[in-house]
């Protein structure tokens, strides 16, 4: 049997759990063809070797709701259950803005309902000007919209974890700890 078609059975026995359908589903290959791959009749060319590897490890976003906007005087949880309808248990990142649209926090989560809630349930001091006193509060009172992407997790990586890492070098929010700067990638010459 030829090498490819060795490692396009390998892909469907690992990655999908030898469901051809699944596998149709998310490379976007017909049936018919993986089929012929699996039993050596037709050999796939490097590139759709390729771009199935592709398929299996590049993580999938999904949009659940940008700029849901929160209200004070509502129960949170309920609104957050409203909000990730069919999500709330997956893994994603959460951002809260103020009520100018400002990012002020970013998260990452493995349950996006119950560590959305936590997070907006902690407090934040708010820093005023020299001479008057600081006041803590809850983020809630704070946060006025939620913007949440369902994020699929894989065993060896944590896409989730490396998206927020890369909002917050970038975007500095005022609720998050500040972890550092993207430093250049080059050398500046003189």
């Amino acid at each position: 049997m030829e090498e490819r078609c060795v490692v396009a059975k390998y892909l469907l026995s690992q990655y999908f759990k030898d469901d051809i359908d699944e596998m149709a589903d998310v490379t976007g290959y017909s049936k018919s063809a993986i089929s012929d791959w699996i039993d050596g009749s037709v050999v796939p060319n490097h590139q759709t070797i390729t771009f199935i590897l592709n398929s299996i490890f590049t993580p999938e976003f999904t949009v659940i709701n940008e700029f849901y906007e929160i209200y004070p005087g509502s129960p949170i949880l309920t609104q957050l259950k409203k909000m990730y309808r069919g999500h709330e248990s997956r893994s994603g990142i959460y951002a809260f803005y103020d009520s100018m649209a400002n990012l002020v926090y970013i998260g990452k989560a493995s349950n996006l309902l119950k560590e959305t809630y936590s997070a907006l349930n902690r407090e934040f001091e708010i820093n005023f000007p020299a001479g008057i006193k600081n006041k803590s509060v809850l983020r809630h009172q704070v946060v006025r919209y939620i913007s949440a992407y369902d994020v699929k997790l894989f065993e060896s990586f944590d896409y989730p974890k490396h998206v927020e890492s890369l909002i917050l070098r970038v975007s500095k929010p005022i609720m998050n700890k500040q972890i550092g700067i993207l430093d250049k990638a080059y050398s500046e010459s003189v």
